[in-house]
């Protein structure tokens, strides 16, 4: 399946990288393209009524950060990285 990184997540993944090693982060997009329903990644689904295939990864090594995706049309996309008070914040009123 092909994957795409969305502008706000490239510029999310650099300002998450100065708390988070961007090497755990790039681990985490490596172990999803090789194998996406992996155990490590804690992939969870999100109830939302503007995108029914929305979803979210735990970043590696790390419980503090997910990573937001979405599938459309067989591609993946990449859309956020954020802490979880974020990530609660953003999926509570998707």
């Amino acid at each position: 399946m092909p994957v795409e990184f969305d502008v706000k997540y490239i510029r999310s993944k650099k300002k998450v990288a100065k708390k988070v090693s961007l090497t755990l982060i790039e681990e985490t997009e490596t172990l999803f393209l090789l194998d996406p329903n992996s155990a490590k990644l804690q992939l969870k689904n999100i109830v939302c009524r503007r995108d029914k295939h929305k979803q979210s990864i735990r970043v590696l090594g790390n419980d503090g950060y997910r990573i937001l995706l979405t599938t459309k049309d067989e591609t993946t996309y990449f859309q956020d990285i954020m802490n979880h008070d974020k990530y609660d914040r953003l999926t509570k009123d998707c």
